[in-house]
Formats: C-alpha cells, structure tokens, sequence
C-alpha cells in the first residue's frame, strides 16, 4: 500500500514538475518575444527620429539653393542670346527669305545656323521646307 501511495505522491511530483517546467518554458519564451518585439520597436523608432531630423534636410536646401543660383546665373548669361532670338523670332517671313536667300548663295545648315543663332536641327529642317517650297513653284 504504502507502494502505491508512493508511486502515485512520484506521479504527482513528475506531473507538477512537468507542469512547472512547461510552464517557466512558456513564460520564458513570452519573455523572449516581448524583448524582441520592444528590441524592433526601439529600431523602428531610431529610423523614425532620424528621418525626422532635419540635418539631411538642410544639405538638401543648400544643393538646391546653389542649383538655383547656377541656373540663375545661366538663364541670365544666356539672356542676350534669347532676346535676339526673340527678335528674329517677331518676324518669321523675313527669316525665312534671309535663309533663302543664304541657301542660294550656297550655305549649308551649318553656316546658316551659325548666322542665324538657330540649332544645326532647325537649319536643316527650314532648308528643306525651302527646297520644297521650290519644287512646288
């Protein structure tokens, strides 16, 4: 009797050690989880506070600030050249004849380009309208 009471008492001990020890394993590993996820909100928050500093910001503005002032700069160097094209420009007719009238002299586009302050492109393209406008008469 006092055998069986004694392998029943090792059974309870076994069955409550086995309980205790899931136990401590399953707070373990709630431990374990809760210090990784606080480990990747703390991560999280540094790439939040750093994108939210401004010193990135402020190397920004000042490439910015200077892209601008070259541009400026550029735009008001070129200024001449646009204002004279602007001229040649207000009377299409009278550019059209000055190119015709280079082209029977022989002129390439080149050449025509160069005079008229316009693109290789745009010389070339007016050439062939002129050509056209030859045939057609």
């Amino acid at each position: 009797m006092f055998e069986s009471i004694n392998l029943i008492s090792c059974s309870s001990i076994i069955a409550a050690s086995l309980c205790l020890f899931s136990t401590m394993h399953v707070i373990k590993r709630q431990r374990s989880e809760k210090f990784q996820e606080t480990q990747r909100i703390r991560a999280i928050q540094l790439k939040i506070d750093a994108v939210l500093q401004d010193d990135g910001l402020d190397t920004n503005r000042e490439a910015f600030s200077t892209t601008l002032k070259t541009a400026h700069l550029t735009t008001e160097l070129q200024l001449p050249r646009l204002q004279s094209l602007a001229k040649i420009e207000k009377h299409p007719p009278e550019k059209y004849k000055i190119l015709s009238k280079l082209a029977s002299q022989g002129m390439g586009a080149e050449e025509i380009a160069s005079i008229l302050e316009i693109s290789r492109v745009e010389a070339g393209q007016l050439l062939s309208l002129c050509n056209m406008a030859k045939c057609g008469q």
